[in-house]
Parts: C-alpha cells; sequence; structure tokens
C-alpha cells in the first residue's frame, strides 16, 4: 500500500509500506494493506510504518529516518488521514523525521509551555489553552523521538 505524508511546506515520505500506526482522537489506529476507506483527526503524535523495502534501499540510504526496529518513526503535529484500498494520505501541520534538539532544550521548553498553560487557563482563554496543549503534545512526541534515537544510539556504542 501506498503511503504519503505531506506538511505544508513538504512531502515527507511517498513509498510502499506494509503497516501504518496513527495516533487519532480515539487511540491509535493500525492500517493494514487493504483497509477500508476511512477518514480521521490525527492528534500530534508518534507515527510508525514499514516500509516495504526493508532492508536499507536507495531511497532510505541518504535520510535521516530514525529506525525502531523495523519500524520509522516520525512525530507528527495535528492533521488528518484519508485511506482508501490502495493509499495512505496523511496531511499534518509539521513533522519532525529526526530531531536535532538534546534533552536538555526539550525538558526547557516543556518547562516554559507548562508554565504558560498555567498562564492560559488563569485567563480563561480556552482557545488558547487547546492550542498549547496540542504544543505540549507535539513536544512530549518529540521527547519520544528523542529516546528513540538515544536508544539508538546505546546500541550502536555497545556493539
Amino acid at each position: 500500500m501506498l503511503l504519503k505524508i505531506h506538511t505544508v511546506h513538504w512531502v515527507i515520505f511517498d513509498w510502499e509500506v506494509e503497516r501504518v500506526e496513527l495516533p487519532t482522537k480515539v487511540g491509535v489506529l493500525s492500517i493494514l494493506p487493504h483497509h477500508n476507506p476511512l477518514t480521521a483527526m490525527i492528534i500530534p503524535g508518534i507515527v510508525k510504518f514499514i516500509p516495504t523495502e526493508k532492508r536499507k534501499s536507495e531511497f532510505l540510504a541518504d535520510t535521516e529516518f530514525l529506525f525502531e526496529d523495523e519500524k520509522i518513526t516520525i512525530a507528527v503535529w495535528e492533521g488528518t488521514i484519508y485511506t482508501d484500498w490502495t493509499a495512505v494520505i496523511l496531511f499534518v501541520a509539521s513533522a519532525t523525521v529526526n530531531l536535532k534538539s538534546d534533552r536538555e532544550s526539550l525538558l526547557e521548553m516543556k518547562k516554559n509551555l507548562e508554565e504558560q498553560i498555567k498562564e492560559i487557563k488563569a485567563s480563561w482563554k480556552s482557545d488558547e489553552i487547546e492550542r498549547a496543549y496540542l504544543n505540549l503534545q507535539k513536544l512530549t512526541a518529540d521527547m519520544e523521538l528523542l529516546k528513540i534515537k538515544e536508544r539508538k544510539w546505546w546500541k550502536i556504542i555497545r556493539k
């Protein structure tokens, strides 16, 4: 099945996959080939998918994709998923393929965002509260991506 992941600025991925796991408002959704047609809302979180070519083929060799086992992992912002019998199309506002930030800067960003949420709650601005919580969810997904990256480096160092 074909997977296309689009952001506002570019297409992140456009290739055949065996399976896709997506964070939705009702939980993690797994899509296999020939899935019934579906449209759903994506929440900030981790998208995982298994490329059909599991070995590091040309289209993956020069990328910065993070692999966890056989799955490529990407942190995404909110968006929409559409699938029919042959393709999965994911539209997200933004995505992180390979995190450049370190743990300390992410923790600092999280601390600042949590303080901002407290201030917003005190002002009772519900639309800003929702946006701040979505930012916190995306930051949490980025932190999960960092954990995957660190596990990958530990495996390399131990060898």
